[in-house]
């Protein structure tokens, strides 16, 4: 873990670190300060350089190390590779070279880093939002999930200290550390097992959120959900032994006249139910409660920044079983709106319990926009790969935003095409739609898209498919190898952008 990050005016060269990290564009010019520096404890510096081959090419990367006093000293040279068409610098390059230096830190257990932070100007962005990204990433890389290894043995964490250097922005880097700090909560909820993290359990720790924030919280399980007609939840969680919870938190500003729902599933183990998944396809199912954990993050962070907007989260939580009191293919369930729905593939669950929450959203709390995000269909994974959020709307100013937003902040979106065409894909010859989708339609992601717009009314909606960027994302450093905390960014900057 990090003890802290903050920031200095100062030059690299003024500060003392166990470890700085010099981030170089391509065909790069050292500083006559910085050579000076160097060179008191390098011969030649730049002769080394040539010798590693580092050019300051998008992915060089090489570390100087020597003695200065009684303390060693490293130097990490990271190149951020050329100016694109528009002539700036990509800055996710610049996330995945501070995620490899922040990982290069812990290697070498130095207890401080410096961050000689490039011109935000390179990156076409303003100086306080890269400080808060860099302070993001920062923290982001360290993540680790190891609750559950040598138990008996104490830990002894990597505690460093970090400087940015070059900017003065405390007030961005105090945000970030805010955000940061629940992204990297909510992937521990994501990696936590089954066994562990029970729906009960998920609530509580939504509870614990709500307390720590001054968020209202409601919750209720199967009574309620009868009561509300909510057929979705009462059969996707029937099978289970775990009794299922529905949660709420909201976020009410004193003079806000604008509200935002942001819907998660969450559900906590899919085995398919009766439509059992293959043996090899269930391991990693803990993970199809990400969406609904990313709306818990969110909130976290909003409560304590406090937009001058209202924002509720809703994250229904259940386990998808297969048992005697399980709903069966052919079954047909009425939603919370009245909305008839064949249940072709009890595998197809998330849609089933993600339409009675937006519905709930609509009726009770009134929404402008709706967001909701899902682990939805491993289609869309197949689509877009794990780099991509899938994103489907009908609102085209929505999508842009959040796009442009998912780039500024790195939970990046594409947009997959919504027409009308897609609706036939869904009809049932005995109730008004069906779970899964006609197999001749193919298109998964829209077919489940489809599916949730039926209940949505009156708000401006999206539906983010997040199956391919939830969890095991290869080759991007700071996002580790378990749950990614996908989502929690891009909720945060949004609902910052729409405040009064």
């Amino acid at each position: 873990m990090i003890s802290c990050v903050g920031s200095t005016q100062s030059a690299i060269t003024e500060v003392s670190s166990n470890l700085n990290v010099l981030f170089l564009a391509e065909d790069f010019v050292l500083s006559n300060e910085l050579k000076a520096k160097l060179n008191e404890c390098f011969e030649k510096p730049e002769i080394l350089l040539n010798a590693h081959k580092f050019t300051g090419k998008k992915g060089d990367s090489v570390i100087l190390s020597t003695v200065c006093g009684d303390k060693p000293w490293h130097v990490k040279f990271v190149g951020l590779g050329k100016k694109n068409g528009h002539g700036v610098l990509d800055f996710e390059t610049f996330r995945q070279a501070l995620g490899s230096s922040i990982k290069s830190a812990k290697r070498l257990n130095v207890e401080t880093v410096s961050l000689a932070m490039p011109d935000a100007a390179l990156f076409g962005m303003k100086s306080a939002d890269v400080a808060q990204q860099a302070t993001i990433i920062a923290h982001m890389a360290t993540y680790v999930f190891d609750d559950f290894k040598d138990i008996k043995k104490p830990k002894t964490p990597w505690n460093a200290k970090i400087t940015l250097c070059g900017v003065s922005d405390a007030a961005a880097i105090t945000e970030g550390e805010v955000i940061a700090g629940a992204v990297n909560r909510i992937r521990r909820y994501a990696d936590t097992p089954a066994n562990i993290a029970t729906p009960t359990y998920m609530a509580e720790e939504a509870k614990k959120i709500a307390d720590e924030g001054g968020l209202k919280y409601t919750c209720f399980g199967k009574d309620r959900a009868l009561e509300l007609g909510m057929g979705g939840l009462l059969a996707v969680g029937a099978g289970s032994a775990q009794p299922f919870k529905f949660v709420t938190l909201e976020y009410t500003a004193p003079k806000a006249t604008k509200t935002i729902a942001l819907v998660g599933k969450g559900i906590t183990f899919d085995t398919g139910g009766v439509s059992l998944k293959p043996a090899n396809a269930m391991t990693g199912m803990k993970y199809d409660k990400s969406g609904a954990s990313a709306v818990l993050g969110a909130m976290q962070v909003i409560a304590k920044l406090k937009p001058n907007v209202n924002v509720v989260g809703l994250a229904p939580f259940t386990e998808n079983m297969p048992d005697g009191a399980a709903s069966r293919q052919d079954d047909i369930i009425t939603h919370m709106n009245g909305v008839t729905s064949e249940i072709e593939n009890t595998d197809a669950e998330g849609r089933l319990i993600l339409a009675d929450a937006l519905a709930y959203a609509e009726q009770f709390f009134k929404p402008d926009i709706m967001i909701d995000i899902a682990t939805l269909t491993g289609a869309c994974m197949h689509a877009l790969g794990t780099f991509y959020a899938g994103m489907m709307t009908d609102d085209d100013a929505l999508a842009e935003e959040l796009y442009e937003i998912g780039k500024f902040v790195g939970d990046k979106v594409w947009r997959l095409p919504f027409d009308e065409v897609y609706n036939d894909g869904i009809k049932s010859e005995t109730a008004d739609i069906n779970n899964s989708g006609k197999r001749n339609y193919y298109a998964g992601p829209m077919m489940g898209g489809v599916y949730l717009r039926h209940f949505v009314k009156s708000a401006r909606w999206a539906h983010l498919d997040i199956a391919g960027v939830a969890d095991g994302v290869p080759g991007v450093n700071y996002l580790g190898n378990g749950a990614t905390g996908a989502g929690v960014r891009l909720f945060v900057e949004f609902v910052k952008r729409n405040a009064a």
